[in-house]
């Protein structure tokens, strides 16, 4: 096991109803990314605790981060890559949005608006109780 790296504490403020992404700790095992599913969850400044639905993982050299979306249905993982032009897309709520041509995707990645006729790149994942794990290969 080796952890190629550690981006938690790091957050970008996105435009999504004023929240901000999160980006997630990781360690990478083999050819699977293993986030831990208390990365979903967070204390506000008045000391509640509150959950995401989405946290994004940053892979050293990588260049798009790939979001982790969780729902009722279980877990989805898509890299955060326009299919259109390939600007980096950024989470809003429910739905992903490209802020160079304003393709949405779905947290599943399908388009939702064009341009973009692509859905986004997703990988499989799996769980256990504790993590969650995204299949690289």
């Amino acid at each position: 096991t080796s952890c190629i790296g550690c981006l938690g504490g790091t957050s970008l403020l996105l435009n999504a109803c004023g929240t901000a992404a999160h980006y997630a700790k990781f360690s990478l095992l083999e050819k699977r990314l293993a986030v831990n599913k208390s990365e979903f969850v967070y204390t506000t400044k008045k000391g509640e605790q509150r959950e995401r639905t989405s946290v994004l993982i940053k892979p050293t050299g990588a260049p798009f981060p790939i979001a982790l979306h969780r729902s009722p249905e279980g877990y989805t993982a898509c890299l955060m890559r326009c299919t259109h032009q390939a600007c980096e897309v950024e989470i809003q709520g429910e739905r992903y949005a490209c802020p160079c041509h304003g393709s949405e995707f779905d947290h599943r990645g399908n388009v939702l608006q064009g341009p973009a006729e692509t859905p986004l790149q997703t990988f499989k994942t799996e769980e256990n109780e504790q993590q969650v794990f995204i299949l690289l290969a």
